[in-house]
């Protein structure tokens, strides 16, 4: 009896003990529905988007047809840009919304964006990977003007994903207004609903994502006279006061040098006279024979490699066929074997040029480099050392001196590097 008595207060305890337990486990979703790989909806934005609000001073809202989380993978403040942009930006959760509101409230008389960055999640991490846009106007009426274009990582040869854009009026005054906007994942942007008028129009490749630009982040500027609509194209880079620096001399074979910049350099081929060499500790003059850029010098490499190759097959073709005479019978009856010239690849069997826009993008300007190749116009001695001196500018056009040594091996001068 005691032990049958016992038993539903052991059996509730237990029972309590995972009640516990499921209370402290994360939620979760009930069981038994279909999963679900869909990120949230926006389905309603206030004030409706298009409007103008006299007085407007409630939060603006972005509104889900579900919860979203909390978090989604950082601050909510992360992913909500509004233009003017205020000293600060309050962002609040309220489950299936977000309330947005700048600090100090709205400023009347202004036309206000507000963009929802690509990263809302779902409690079940389904993240939204576009973002959402809400203008409304405080007064006047809403312009219908665009200011659009493309931000290019000019230094890395390709598309600035997620970079930084920014108009700003009246640049440099203590009234300046900044309107923000994030390039998406082809670099493209596009501000809208702007007032008309004078902007300093800037890119910025935000490495970091806290969207300032920061001293040693690439970027570029122009200003944009905007009446009605506007295309530009920014080609970031990172604005050095100061110029390059040489770094290393490389030996690449018996003639040939690379020299390596701090920074990349102005685009463009080298200046007459912009790299001397002398032979250490003499300091004699050293003859150079030409000064390349690293593309320059590959494409040169390539050439010499065919013209090698095209020799080396003639002398074989030549070789087979005095050999195939030499064995050939004087009263042969068949004829000699001759071999039809080597074909040309047809243009089909050669890889297509890429025509996407962002290739044709990139084209319109040379790729940027830190180095330049040196050919010497006699072979580099072994055991010995060579200064070198540069007079180059960077892309900010900075224009410095600098120097740097090369010590050869005492073994012979080292080999032709590999053919391509």
């Amino acid at each position: 009896m005691a032990g049958a008595a016992g038993c539903p207060g052991r059996q509730a305890a237990h029972l309590g003990l995972l009640a516990l337990a499921a209370a402290c486990a994360k939620p979760q979703e009930p069981p038994g529905g279909p999963p679900d790989f869909r990120p949230p909806t926006v389905v309603a934005v206030v004030p409706d988007s298009g409007t103008v609000q006299p007085g407007f001073r409630d939060a603006a809202e972005f509104r889900f047809d579900e919860v979203i989380s909390e978090q989604s993978g950082g601050k909510l403040e992360d992913l909500v840009l509004v233009s003017p942009r205020p000293e600060r930006v309050q962002v609040s959760w309220k489950r299936n919304r977000i309330e947005v509101r700048p600090k100090g409230g709205w400023r009347p008389g202004t036309v206000y964006q507000v963009r929802l960055l690509p990263g809302i999640a779902d409690l079940r991490n389904n993240r939204l990977t576009a973002g959402h846009e809400l203008i409304f106007s405080t007064g006047p009426d809403i312009p219908d003007t665009r200011l659009s274009g493309t931000v290019v990582n000019w230094p890395a040869a390709r598309l600035a994903l997620r970079a930084l854009v920014e108009a700003i009026s009246g640049a440099g005054t203590p009234d300046s207004l900044v309107y923000a906007a994030q390039a998406d994942s082809a670099g493209e942007f596009a501000l809208r609903a702007l007032p008309p008028g004078d902007y300093l129009l800037v890119g910025t490749v935000d490495e970091n994502s806290n969207r300032r630009r920061d001293r040693r982040e690439a970027f570029d500027s122009v200003t944009v006279r905007l009446d009605s609509t506007d295309t530009r194209t920014l080609w970031a880079f990172v604005h050095d006061t100061v110029g390059p620096q040489l770094r290393t001399a490389t030996q690449l074979d018996s003639v040939t040098v690379r020299l390596e910049f701090s920074q990349h350099l102005f685009p463009g081929e080298p200046d007459s006279g912009a790299v001397t060499a002398m032979l250490l500790p003499d300091s004699t003059p050293v003859a150079l024979d030409t000064v390349l850029l690293p593309a320059a010098y590959d494409s040169l490499r390539t050439a010499e490699a065919a013209v090698r190759d095209s020799l080396a097959a003639l002398a074989a073709d030549s070789a087979a066929r005095a050999d195939t005479t030499a064995r050939a019978d004087t009263a042969a009856q068949r004829r000699p074997e001759v071999r039809p010239p080597a074909r040309r690849q047809p243009d089909e069997a050669r890889a297509p040029a890429d025509t996407s826009p962002a290739a044709r993008l990139l084209r319109e300007r040379p790729r940027l480099t830190d180095a330049w190749v040196v050919r010497l116009a006699q072979p580099l001695e072994p055991g010995s050392r060579y200064l070198f001196l540069a007079h180059a500018a960077n892309v900010n056009g900075a224009v410095a001196d600098s120097r740097t040594v090369l010590a050869v091996a005492d073994s012979a001068a080292a080999s032709p590097p590999p053919r391509q």
